[in-house]
């Protein structure tokens, strides 16, 4: 009969534990782009040296947790703040603002086309407008796959 006694030291196991956090708390930052497990890491990596320098399971855990709280309270206002403006607009979204020129009637209630950036969409009028092909327009916003246009401001230059 064989017998598997095998005597792994605390202190080891909790440095295998504190490296599987790190590892995971990595790959979770990788998946997004908003800093949200990195303190896990960093927190982790302290506990390493905690576990190596000895101190007991509870002292690391209270260590690690509390670094991780710090860390998030005082970092993620200043990285929620330098986020904030880095809306890209993506695919349909960047035509609103853009002028197109309607390809088909648009009526009030009715579908019509406009082409803006060489490509033929369905557009709507906003505020039960009418245009008629060849005029131009600008795109107020997207409601499904339909650009919703309008009519351009022009502004008297005095």
């Amino acid at each position: 009969m064989l017998n598997f006694n095998i005597n792994i030291p605390w202190n080891v196991v909790m440095i295998v534990v504190w490296v599987a956090v790190i590892a995971i708390g990595i790959i979770v930052e990788a998946q997004t782009s908003e800093l949200v497990s990195i303190w896990f890491a960093i927190s982790g990596a302290v506990a390493i040296v905690c576990a190596i320098a000895g101190l007991s399971i509870p002292i690391q855990v209270a260590i690690f947790s509390t670094l991780t709280l710090l860390l998030v309270i005082c970092t993620r206002p200043l990285v929620k703040k330098l986020t904030k403006n880095t809306e890209v607009k993506t695919n349909a979204d960047k035509l609103v603002g853009m002028i197109g020129v309607i390809t088909k009637d648009v009526k009030d209630g009715e579908r019509g086309s406009v082409k803006v950036e060489y490509q033929e969409w369905t557009a709507i009028a906003k505020n039960n407008q009418t245009f008629s092909e060849g005029t131009k327009v600008v795109i107020s916003e997207i409601i499904g796959n339909k650009l919703v246009v309008e009519r351009i401001e022009e502004i008297e230059i005095k």
